[in-house]
């Protein structure tokens, strides 16, 4: 195996501390120099910003991180290749993929994937991020991804960080409610393959959705929002998740939802 990776080339490896916070600094090895400055002072802000955002979620568990890596491919046949020589299957529809058996985020940076590398990246890193603090429990399909699109749309300057809307999958989502073709209720009971199913066939259908579930909940109350995140995981309902912690329940939310999104 050591032979192998060499071959594609290890290009970063990101040494997270145990229980990461946000004021401790995450430094990118990176000796081929294969990222630019801004690159590289974007992801070590995404880490330490990412591993914030999910201790808030699981205050009361701090996970002990081992080295996780983040294995970056040029070449997008090497990038299947790689993925093949650790018995991974291949994305269809994206040109990363992280790894939770093996704490590996794999991302390719072929020049057709240029634009949105570092979305690509941040996206990864989120499902990393969830998955480590959540071990075996269960995610709900539609909060991985919501998660993921909604911190891949972070902006990071060297004073703040803030968030860039996606007007793309709002747009979708308005078309969606104005079609009268949206079904949260459905939608929520999706398994993770019925997600990527659905969403592919329908134009982001599910990406979309998802992401503006998460926005919505961020922009009205994070504190609930945090509280909401952390009770998805595990083995209740999305439903009954949010008859408890949102305010008339889930029906209550639906209305909301399409209300807010439907102006």
């Amino acid at each position: 195996m050591k032979n192998s990776k060499s071959a594609f080339g290890i290009l970063l490896l990101l040494l997270s501390c145990a229980g990461v916070l946000a004021q401790e600094e995450v430094r990118i090895q990176d000796p081929g120099n294969h990222l630019s400055k801004k690159e590289k002072r974007t992801f070590e802000r995404a880490i330490s910003y990412e591993a914030a955002f999910y201790n808030r979620i699981f205050s009361d568990k701090k996970i002990s991180f081992s080295d996780v890596k983040l294995t970056i491919i040029h070449n997008h046949i090497d990038f299947v290749l790689y993925l093949r020589s650790l018995g991974q299957a291949v994305p269809k529809n994206s040109p990363g993929v992280y790894l939770p058996s093996i704490r590996e985020l794999i991302v390719c940076s072929d020049k057709k994937f240029k634009k949105g590398f570092t979305k690509i990246t941040c996206h990864e890193l989120s499902h990393a991020f969830l998955h480590l603090h959540s071990g075996d429990k269960n995610i709900p399909a539609w909060l991985n991804e919501g998660l993921a699109v909604y911190l891949q749309e972070m902006m990071f300057d060297r004073k703040k960080v803030k968030h860039r809307i996606n007007n793309h999958y709002i747009a979708r989502v308005k078309t969606l409610i104005e079609l009268k073709d949206l079904n949260l209720s459905e939608l929520i009971a999706w398994n993770y393959q019925k997600f990527s199913t659905e969403s592919f066939a329908m134009e982001g259908y599910g990406y979309a959705t998802g992401y503006c579930m998460t926005l919505f909940l961020m922009q009205r109350d994070e504190d609930s929002a945090i509280a909401i995140f952390r009770n998805l995981v595990g083995e209740r309902t999305t439903v009954e998740v949010f008859d408890e912690f949102y305010a008339g329940g889930f029906g209550q939310f639906e209305k909301d939802f399409t209300e807010y999104f439907g102006k």
